[in-house]
C-alpha cells in the first residue's frame, strides 16, 4: 500500500513538471496572435495578447517571420523608444515560439 502511494506522488510531481514545458520552453510567455500591419506606412508585424493589448517589437529580425493568423508563446521585456505604429508597448522579444491553440 505504501507503495502505491509512494509511486502516485512520484508519477503525479513527473506530469507536473514535465506540463511546464507546455510553452516549449519560452518561459514566462504569454499567448499572442501575430497581425500583420504592413499595409499602412510605419507598421510591420504586432503581437496581440489574449487581453486585447498589442505588442510592438524593437528586435523582430532577430526572429523567424511570422505571418499573420499566426498562434504564439512570446515572452517580453518593456524597452524604450518610440511606437511606429501607435498600437500598443513596445517591447523587446526575449523568446517567441509557435503554439497550436
Amino acid at each position: 500500500m505504501k507503495n502505491k502511494l509512494v509511486f502516485g506522488i512520484l508519477a503525479l510531481a513527473t506530469i507536473t513538471f514535465s506540463a511546464c514545458d507546455k510553452h516549449n520552453g519560452c518561459s514566462r510567455s504569454e499567448k499572442a496572435t501575430v497581425f500583420d500591419f504592413s499595409d499602412s506606412d510605419t507598421c510591420g508585424i504586432v503581437f496581440r495578447l489574449e487581453d486585447g493589448n498589442y505588442l510592438e517589437a524593437t528586435n523582430l529580425n532577430e526572429f523567424q517571420a511570422w505571418e499573420e493568423g499566426d498562434l504564439v508563446w512570446i515572452s517580453h521585456k518593456e524597452t524604450a523608444g518610440a511606437s511606429t505604429c501607435g498600437l500598443g508597448e513596445v517591447i523587446e522579444i526575449r523568446c517567441v515560439v509557435p503554439r497550436e491553440f
